[in-house]
């Protein structure tokens, strides 16, 4: 990895370490919401640790509207309701500390058991005997180690961004002790629950969150949940249109057995034709492979998430074309890099990896929680 160095006292833009696409690249289809919100747009950069996601009110036409006349006043004068929603970037930060050893000694030889001995073997005092068991030497792909658990770690990194994207509880830092607060960012779970409805019976509004509920009673506060179903998805596409949003890449996220009660249902019930389909792979998102359901509102993305990750008994239905990483900006270092660590006198080299990020999800309205999925 290349350090940061002066050439007529000017730092070289290429000379810095800056890891923002490897971020997105290293877990692929194992950190899916990850790698395709990256690769749509590489994510916005701030010299702040905080942002505003700013909605309005839905302008709702029921009746006929007033008409106006030649040389007339106004025929009304409109005030929306506008409010906003803090975001804010949280810290990265994992190290990798290795001896000189370690690092020397890639070339291991790895003892293993054999079932028999069928192998002469020496023990290293000249002597020659049977054995049953055999080293594997100059065997280990790994030809760099330090490389090798760098390249690790971040992956680490991008599982844990993951596991905040969708569970991160808001925390802006704030502490009697100045630095002594964690930034935590805001999780879409969290996000889609704020100001939200309680049943499916309450019209979603364009200015909070927006939950279907899976329950057999329909809300949040009785009921058991049940599978995901075909109809669970075609209502919550219902409640996303009838809170205005735009649906412009509308994206379901499921678990693996989420995947496999929705594909049951769409395989073996009565649903027939071109509506409850499922269609493998057939599309990407900046080069995350998604399938394709179909529903009454149209084709929309699947995307399966790492159960570890999604939150339990839910599951999201978030529009692409609205989210988007944000970074705070480290002057002279970039978005996401790695750093010396300080070793004192220790026979060892130590680097970390660093970068302050949340995400932008747009207005709270575009997305939905499924909730109360068995």
């Amino acid at each position: 990895m290349a350090n940061i160095s002066l050439t007529n006292n000017s730092i070289y833009s290429q000379k810095i370490n800056n890891f923002s696409g490897e971020l997105f690249r290293v877990g692929g289809q194992r950190t899916p919401f990850l790698s395709a919100t990256g690769g749509l747009n590489g994510g916005k950069v701030l010299q702040s640790t905080f942002w505003q996601i700013q909605a309005a009110d839905s302008a709702v036409v029921s009746t006929e509207p007033t008409k106006g006349q030649e040389g007339a006043q106004p025929t009304e004068y409109l005030g929306r309701d506008r409010v906003a929603f803090t975001g804010v970037t949280q810290v990265f930060h994992k190290g990798v500390k290795m001896t000189y050893t370690a690092m020397a000694t890639y070339q291991h030889q790895n003892p293993f058991d054999l079932s028999a001995n069928i192998a002469a073997s020496s023990d290293g005092d000249g002597t020659v005997t049977a054995a049953d068991k055999l080293g594997l030497a100059g065997g280990n792909p790994i030809v760099d180690e330090f490389s090798e658990q760098m390249s690790l770690a971040l992956e680490k990194v991008a599982r844990e961004v993951e596991w905040f994207a969708f569970n991160g509880t808001f925390a802006d830092g704030a502490n009697v002790t100045p630095g002594a607060g964690t930034r935590e960012m805001r999780g879409i779970s969290e996000y889609t629950s704020l100001n939200a409805n309680s049943d499916n019976t309450v019209a979603p509004v364009a200015t909070a969150g927006n939950i279907y509920w899976n329950k057999a009673t329909g809300n949040g506060a009785t009921g058991a949940n049940q599978v995901l179903s075909w109809d669970a998805i075609a209502g919550s596409l219902k409640r996303l249109y009838d809170a205005h949003a735009p649906m412009v890449q509308p994206v379901l996220c499921v678990t693996p057995k989420q995947l496999l009660d929705l594909n049951k249902e769409l395989v073996n019930n009565s649903l027939s034709g071109t509506l409850g389909t499922i269609v493998p792979r057939d599309r990407n998102i900046a080069g995350i492979d998604v399938d394709t359901i179909v529903t009454p509102f149209g084709s929309i993305g699947m995307m399966v998430i790492d159960p570890n990750i999604m939150p339990d008994n839910n599951a999201f239905i978030l529009d692409f074309a609205f989210i988007q990483p944000v970074f705070t900006n480290i002057p002279g270092y970039g978005t996401v890099f790695v750093r010396d660590l300080d070793q004192d006198d220790y026979a060892r080299v130590g680097k970390a990896i660093y970068m302050e990020m949340g995400y932008d999800f747009g207005p709270p309205s575009y997305h939905l929680k499924i909730a109360g999925v068995a």
